[in-house]
């Protein structure tokens, strides 16, 4: 599986949940506002679930579901 990941950095509010829970793809970068990892390719990533661990992949789709603020978007582009 291959997830695209961004973060809409004008609606997160800064509560830490993405990059407390998923460090390896997160990061605050400032103020508590997350961004994705320039490590794994910035906004927009395609990670692949094989390369990073799929329970990587599972966690980024839990906090897709948590985030309160709905700033975290991530895709499924390959099954």
């Amino acid at each position: 599986m291959k997830l695209k990941v961004m973060v809409d950095q004008d609606l997160c509010t800064a509560c830490a949940l993405c990059y407390d829970e998923v460090p390896e793809v997160y990061v605050d970068v400032g103020d508590g506002i997350a961004a994705v990892k320039e490590e794994v390719g910035g906004d927009g990533a395609i990670l692949d679930c094989a390369e990073i661990g799929q329970d990587v992949c599972d966690r980024v789709l839990e906090i897709t579901e948590e985030c309160p603020s709905g700033s975290l978007i991530t895709e499924v582009v390959e099954e």
